[in-house]
């Protein structure tokens, strides 16, 4: 393109939504000039389409590329949508990635990727070695130069391209990256770019500067949190003794008495701990302590041996056809990071004790990060210009700072564009989720007002609880039974394939007399997924889903407390929940013509404390009821008839 083109050449709809042409210009405006932008807009308002028109006539007319992150496969699948959409107005293309178990058909790989040794190290040994042949297959046929003439749609979703991989038996993940090279837009999950191992390997592949790209970051307020767990690690002491049998297997005497003796270090130090307990420990007592007892001295260099010796017995496993898994080599990886951040502050250093899903006890060595700027920038640093989006990012300020942005990002907030009469919101008096308020009585009465509303409300209702033992609590008391609708309860550790037909069967009920969902904030169906109309016209917020208190979330806290001029427990902690149960609280008005009931079980949003961290389109119309299911059952039938 040889002339500047307007964000409105790329607008895809007849009108845009109040607020959109104008959020368009900003960011269009900003991404031309450099800078980075950070937009808080309320759910609903049409922030993915905005955000593309914004971002592409920079992009087309630089030859540039949009990298948009997200957190689910729906929304990714959502990007994709309105990227063909606008494809019909502006010659643009796109594709989305999945992890690689579900883009890939090789067999060997999905019956043995574990903990170990990730699908994308074996990937790697098995292209190195000419031993899959879906790689090897995709190599010959296809180049980034003619990849897209076989494409039948220059904007193609994941599933779309694993189906057409499937065909040609090639690998659907390298035919991704092939296209990945081509297209304008990549849409795929915060891994990629806020992983440091992820980013270093597949950011190369695009075989772009990292000058002309520009990163979108969808429901963006997910970041901070994102970037702690990837910087963060844990050693299981299992995986420790794992290590002991490798290294007796393979006749490593060095690795074997090292293993020996951390694993007894950890779990003497785990003797007076409880289940969901942790213990700060001094990361370089710990290592030398293993040293020592092993009879070696920290310059006879153990983790350097023992990731040479892993590395060597993973090439051995792979020539033999076998799975490429070293413990040993876990282990040391696991160490170097161990020892090289005993001084940093941005860390902290603990034995965690927990009760696993198979109710045996795990005990670990727990690496906790603290600051999210180590992951985040170094990539925010050397793009073109970083767009960060969601419905909840305020204070503006402080999300920034969290994340590496500098004082001259552009800070924008968009007001929502629904009538007030459209939304319904109400806080119920005398119930929460607090731990010394719980009880079988309790939640009796938090069942009451959960059918009180389902019943009042004609389509679907969606219910998103501070946790599963919460949900469970629900179901124990009667909520199941006492429905009159169907009830499709969100299970810990669900399939997304699971998952997706059960939202598919919920909103199909929106019209046949409603059912209900059961789900939990910060879930994967409380956070982007769309519940227009009826799908969802009622939500409950069981609830504030305060984490925890833990030693990490008080190390966080003290560290934010440095970071943000005493705000630590605000940031860390308030901020966080606020945002979880805000998110959930957003599903129901996705449209302009959506009606919404919005009802917060627990009095403690009516604080002043947790108004604070409300966004003006939930505040400006929340009213405060008693604890009577039948007055909140009027209100919502009433709203609804109305």
């Amino acid at each position: 393109m040889t002339e500047q083109s307007a964000p409105m050449d790329f607008f895809p709809y007849d009108e845009p939504r109040k607020g959109q042409e104008e959020m368009m210009n900003h960011i269009s405006d900003k991404v031309r000039s450099g800078h980075n932008i950070v937009c808080e807009a309320p759910n609903g308002f049409g922030k993915t389409c905005a955000t593309l028109c914004g971002v592409l006539p920079w992009v087309l007319e630089n030859s540039g590329k949009v990298l948009y992150c997200a957190r689910t496969h729906r929304q990714l699948d959502r990007v994709m949508e309105e990227l063909d959409a606008i494809s019909k107005r502006q010659c643009v293309t796109g594709v989305s990635f999945r992890g690689r178990r579900h883009m890939c058909l090789n067999p060997f790989v999905l019956e043995n990727a574990g903990f170990f040794a990730s699908i994308s190290e074996v990937c790697g040994q098995l292209k190195a070695t000419g031993k899959c042949a879906y790689y090897e297959r995709t190599k010959k046929a296809v180049d980034s130069a003619n990849v897209l003439d076989i494409m039948p749609s220059g904007v193609l979703t994941a599933p779309d391209i694993v189906g057409i991989a499937k065909k040609r038996a090639f690998c659907p993940y390298e035919l991704a990256k092939k296209l990945a090279k081509v297209v304008d837009v990549v849409a795929f999950s915060y891994l990629y770019v806020f992983d440091p191992f992820v980013m270093e390997v597949f950011m190369p592949e695009l075989e772009i500067p990292l000058g002309k790209i520009v990163l979108i970051q969808d429901e963006a307020h997910n970041i901070p949190s994102t970037a702690l767990d990837s910087a963060s690690d844990s050693l299981p002491v299992g995986t420790v003794r794992q290590a002991i049998r490798e290294a007796t297997t393979y006749h490593d005497t060095i690795s074997k008495d090292f293993c020996r003796e951390l694993a007894k270090v950890i779990l003497e130090n785990s003797t007076e701990m409880k289940e969901d307990d942790e213990k700060m420990v001094d990361p370089e007592v710990i290592f030398e302590i293993a040293i020592m007892e092993a009879g070696m001295k920290p310059e006879d260099e153990v983790i350097s041996h023992m990731k040479s010796v892993g590395a060597s017995i993973r090439r051995g496993l792979l020539k033999a056809g076998k799975f490429p898994r070293s413990t040993i080599h876990r282990v040391a990886d696991f160490m170097l990071k161990w020892v090289e951040y005993s001084k940093r502050e941005d860390y902290t250093f603990m034995i965690a004790s927990a009760r696993t899903s198979r109710e045996s006890r795990r005990v670990s060595l727990d690496l906790v990060a603290l600051d999210p700027t180590v992951i985040t920038n170094p990539i925010l640093r050397m793009v073109r210009s970083s767009v960060a989006i969601s419905g909840t990012l305020s204070p503006l300020d402080a999300f920034s700072e969290m994340i590496g942005l500098g004082p001259e990002t552009a800070k924008l907030t968009f007001h929502n564009p629904f009538a007030k009469r459209n939304r319904l919101a109400m806080i119920v008096e005398g119930v929460g989720t607090s731990y010394k308020t719980r009880s079988d009585a309790l939640f009796s009465r938090m069942v009451d007002h959960c059918v009180a509303v389902a019943h009042a409300t004609p389509g679907n209702t969606g219910i998103f609880t501070t946790s599963y033992a919460v949900g469970g609590a629900l179901l124990k008391a009667g909520l199941e039974k006492r429905l009159r609708k169907k009830l499709y309860s969100e299970k810990q550790g669900m399939k997304t394939s699971d998952n997706d037909t059960l939202i598919e069967e919920f909103k199909a009920r929106g019209d046949m007399g409603g059912a209900v969902l059961l789900g939990v904030q910060g879930g994967r169906n409380s956070e982007g997924g769309d519940f227009p109309g009826s799908t969802m016209e009622s939500v409950i917020v069981v609830g504030v889903p305060y984490a925890r208190p833990t030693l990490r979330t008080d190390a966080l806290i003290q560290y934010f407390d440095k970071r943000f001029n005493r705000r630590g427990r605000d940031y860390a902690y308030v901020l966080p929940s606020m945002t979880r149960a805000v998110q959930a609280a957003g599903r129901p008005v996705r449209r302009l013509e959506d009606r919404g009931a919005i009802i917060l079980l627990d009095q403690r949003f009516a604080t002043s404390y947790l108004r604070r961290f409300m966004p003006k389109w939930l505040d400006e119309v929340i009213q405060v009821m008693p604890d009577s299911p039948d007055m909140v059952a009027q209100q919502v039938e009433a709203f609804f008839s109305d």
